[in-house]
C-alpha cells in the first residue's frame, strides 16, 4: 500500500504483513481518476471533465433514494 506518494525510498510503500496506520489517499485519486478517464475518454470526458464532476459531488444518505426524503 502507498503511504507516502511523494517518498522515492522503501519508506514510500508499506507491505501487507506491516501495520498500516494510514495511507496517501492522493495517490489512491490520482490512479482513480485515471482508471476512469480510460474508460470514459472514448465519450469524450477528460481527466479535467472528471474531477470537475467530482468536486461537484456531495455525501448522500439513503434517505436521499426514498420516496420521501423527510423520514
Amino acid at each position: 500500500m502507498v503511504v507516502d506518494d511523494e517518498k522515492s525510498s522503501r519508506d514510500r510503500v508499506s507491505l501487507t504483513h506491516e501495520d498500516v496506520g494510514t495511507y496517501d489517499p492522493s495517490y489512491y485519486e490520482m490512479q482513480l481518476v485515471h482508471a476512469v478517464e480510460s474508460v470514459l475518454l472514448p465519450f469524450g470526458w477528460d481527466r479535467t471533465d472528471i474531477r470537475r464532476e467530482l468536486t461537484g459531488t456531495q455525501k448522500m444518505d439513503l434517505t436521499t433514494y426514498t420516496a420521501d426524503g423527510d423520514q
